[in-house]
């Protein structure tokens, strides 16, 4: 039922009451109507507090998730430092043959034989001193005699006079300084026995 002024008539109203009922009721409309939109507004202002709301909890579950960012972190930083080390140790390795390498060639290991006997050696036991040298220089040149002793180059002096030049070595003939030499002997009228018949 519609509230109108024909309707306000019916009850007996005179004019005055009508005009004075239907202003109030326009009045308490109209102040509904101002709530109402109030309330759409402050509704409007609470969706954007929620959509807010939404996104600081995104934020709140990605700082959350930092804790698997500084978990990240610290495990990429410890294997970059035992990456560091491990190069360090590389290097210091690497001097370490070398170092070992031309104590060999001092103590006259044969060429041939340096890396035979560097494949076959144990070097984590090796370290170098502040200097660059070896520690343990003595053991490890008895070590060298000891097990590589047998590659090590020998030389064997041999006294032999200027007038009597060195016979050939294994092969089947003299030497050419001893062919000259019997040469310029028998030039000179000497007779040399060479214990050939």
């Amino acid at each position: 039922m519609a509230f109108t002024r024909n309707w306000l008539k019916s009850l007996s109203l005179t004019d005055e009451q009508v005009s004075a009922i239907i202003e109030e009721h326009a009045q308490v409309v109209d102040a509904l109507k101002q709530q109402r939109e109030t309330a759409k507004e402050e509704a409007e202002g609470y969706k954007k507090d929620i959509e807010k709301l939404h996104g600081v909890q995104k934020e709140l579950e990605d700082l959350k998730g930092g804790e698997d960012f500084k978990a990240k972190y610290e495990s990429e930083k410890q294997a970059f430092e035992d990456f560091k080390k491990e190069i360090v140790a590389k290097e210091e390795a690497e001097k370490v043959k070398s170092a070992f390498r031309k104590l060999l060639t001092d103590e006259r290991v044969k060429e041939d034989r340096l890396d035979m006997v560097m494949r076959h050696t144990d070097f984590s036991g090796m370290k170098l001193d502040k200097d660059g040298n070896l520690e343990g220089l003595d053991a490890l040149k008895k070590t060298i005699d000891d097990d590589w002793g047998v590659f090590k180059v020998t030389t064997k002096e041999r006294k032999q006079s200027v007038a009597t030049p060195p016979e050939g070595g294994t092969g089947s003939g003299a030497s050419r300084a001893r062919e000259l030499y019997m040469s310029h002997l028998k030039q000179q009228g000497v007779k040399v026995d060479t214990g050939k018949e």
